[in-house]
């Protein structure tokens, strides 16, 4: 019996959990396996078998492939049990359900006998309240009047109008009175509930770089280091040969290091775990998110699994949760685009668009914004897939498809939520775009991103949509695109004058001197001779925003109503103010803060960029 009573409380689902596997058990011992020994999970399965079935536990370490095939194998089994085995259990969990709930109705029926004389009371006032002509009572109780008969339940009095002025003027209750104010300190200083979202999160703390398992420590060690890189992305890629590391690194790819093919299954095993997913589905991709605690840092990374032939790769997004970096003026480097997005930002109603490609800094640019408005005098929420940023003050909803919660959705509720700014995290599809830009019309100021090149095919973007003309001309107060170039490395760079017919788009917007790399790197990210401490050798060390500001003005929404093409209105939305993505990029090289090359690198041309001398 005691040992149907270990299955039943070692579930898969437990095992799963903590990380743990059954090895052997008799009548006064049980050999547990755990790839980690130290998790707090696993010392509490420990101290329940140890308190409840009075048995002794032997605790060995295991690896990650022991694990993975142990839970395999116990999957296989369980689909092979016989039906009796499964009745026989169902049985015995019925009769275990049926005891516990004959217990708690025994408990609840004593705690009713205790609450009689408590019940009687407010039986007394309720029958005191019904009497319409003394309102001591109703007025000390906060009580309605209810007005009772022999066969019908009490039904409100609501066509007595005496009696409801009567109400109005004799039982306003003063909610800011002492005794309310008092009861508010004491709920405040309250120790209601624990802290234990940590545990529900599946919130993996310092223990990982500790412990003796070397794929639980390896895979915290390479989490890790994406923040000594300032990475952005991770890159586990199973390969023929081998299974390399690469971290994404100012927007570029970079090779860290590589570990035998036999390393493949252990290591995507173990990020699987940490991100909940299901560690036995290889076919088909997966999404999930690991929250930790490295090097005294809250992390938290978005993880998305592809098969292929050669094994599953992996690719993490670092999700920055620090919001600190939340700063415009940091951003924004040029006096005249932060001016003008400062002035949209402020508008009581209507919506921003921020358009440019995956990992262009859409969000950092959004939540600074966010920033700077977020006061206590107005509400802010957001709807968002995933939460990057954590502001305090701002309501933020996560999108959960699995469950029915889309944009669309969550933005209808939010509707109901009495919002004065909205943030749509992206728009992608008709339904969407629709619901914040009536949102804008309402009265409420919308913030959002869409997937496009500039602020020009932004416009014509929401018409393939199929949204109206109108509604984009009159609810779109401006368009910011964006993209993110790397800063040139000083001890890499050297100040070159240009020359005629190399540079000529530089020349032609008044740029004479532009820093030009002094080795050439190459596509492995090295250089010849001993690399850069500063850069490792690429030439660049971080990245800063360009950006194109598009202010809808009366020509541009005339130009939205006639519905004409992304060229037509590229070539009109400079006129008053702002420049192209392009000329900021150019003003960024005249400071000398990047490379002719690299502002081409991410802006369109109309003519194809020459090669560098």
């Amino acid at each position: 019996m005691q040992l149907d009573d270990i299955e039943s409380f070692l579930t898969p689902e437990l095992c799963e959990e903590a990380g743990i596997i059954t090895i052997n058990v008799d009548d006064e011992l049980i050999d547990l396996g755990a790839m980690n020994p130290d998790y707090v999970k696993v010392k509490q399965v420990v101290k329940k078998i140890k308190n409840d079935f009075q048995l002794q536990v032997n605790l060995k370490q295991i690896t990650s492939l022991e694990w993975e095939n142990w839970f395999e194998s116990v999957q296989s089994k369980g689909t092979n049990k016989s039906q009796k085995d499964l009745e026989k259990k169902s049985l015995d969990e019925f009769n275990r359900t049926q005891s516990s709930t004959l217990k708690d109705i025994d408990e609840v029926q004593n705690q009713n006998r205790n609450y009689n004389n408590i019940e009687n009371e407010s039986d007394n006032i309720l029958e005191r309240s019904v009497q319409p002509k003394d309102n001591s009572d109703a007025e000390e109780t906060g009580l309605d009047f209810y007005d009772q008969s022999d066969d019908q339940e009490f039904q409100p009095i609501s066509n007595n109008l005496d009696i409801e002025e009567e109400q109005d003027e004799e039982f306003d209750i003063d909610l800011a009175d002492e005794e309310n104010d008092e009861a508010l300190i004491r709920l405040a200083q309250a120790n209601i509930g624990d802290d234990s979202d940590i545990e529900n999160d599946r919130f993996f703390g310092e223990e990982l770089t500790a412990s003796k398992d070397p794929v639980i420590a390896g895979v915290a060690s390479i989490l890790s280091k994406c923040f000594t890189l300032k990475g952005s992305d991770i890159h586990a890629e199973p390969l023929e040969d081998r299974l390399r590391i690469r971290y994404r690194i100012d927007g570029v790819l970079k090779e860290a290091f590589a570990f035998p093919k036999s390393h493949v299954n252990p290591i995507v095993s173990r990020i699987k775990i940490m991100s909940k997913l299901d560690i036995s589905e290889k076919r088909l991709p997966q999404d999930g998110r690991i929250r930790c605690l490295l090097r005294g840092r809250r992390s938290d990374f978005r993880v998305s699994t592809l098969p292929g032939k050669w094994g599953e790769k992996v690719v993490l997004r670092a999700l920055e949760s620090d919001s600190s970096v939340l700063n415009l003026s940091k951003l924004i480097t040029e006096t005249d685009e932060l001016n003008l997005i400062r002035e949209m930002s402020g508008s009581p109603y209507g919506i921003v668009i921020v358009v440019g490609p995956t990992g262009s800094g859409k969000s950092t640019t959004l939540y600074s914004i966010l920033s700077e408005l977020n006061t206590p005098g107005v509400n802010i929420s957001t709807v968002e897939d995933p939460v990057e940023y954590t502001l305090d003050g701002i309501h933020q909803v996560q999108v959960i498809r699995e469950k029915g919660l889309d944009f669309s959705r969550a933005l209808r509720s939010l509707m109901r939520q009495d919002p004065d700014i909205i943030l749509v995290g992206e728009t992608r599809d008709k339904e969407t775009a629709q619901a914040a830009m009536e949102a804008a019309l309402t009265g409420h100021m919308v913030f959002t991103t869409l997937h496009a090149n500039d602020t020009a095919t932004a416009i014509t973007r929401l018409a393939e949509m199929e949204i109206p003309p109108y509604l984009i001309g009159s609810s779109i107060i401006g368009v910011v695109a964006q993209r993110l170039v790397r800063k040139v490395c000083v001890s890499c760079s050297t100040t070159r004058n240009l020359q005629r017919g190399q540079h000529d788009l530089a020349l032609s917007l008044g740029i004479r001197q532009a820093r030009f790399l002094k080795k050439k790197v190459l596509p492995t990210n090295t250089t010849e001779g001993s690399e850069c401490s500063i850069c490792g050798g690429t030439g660049y060390n971080g990245r800063v925003g360009i950006y194109e500001v598009m202010k809808v003005n009366d020509l541009i929404r005339d130009l939205i109503m006639k519905q004409s093409n992304a060229d037509v209105i590229r070539e009109k939305a400079f006129t008053k103010a702002g420049r192209s993505l392009l000329v900021y990029g150019m003003s960024l090289v005249k400071r000398q803060i990047t490379t002719i090359a690299e502002v081409e690198r991410v802006c369109l041309l109309e003519e194809p960029p020459t090669e560098e001398q």
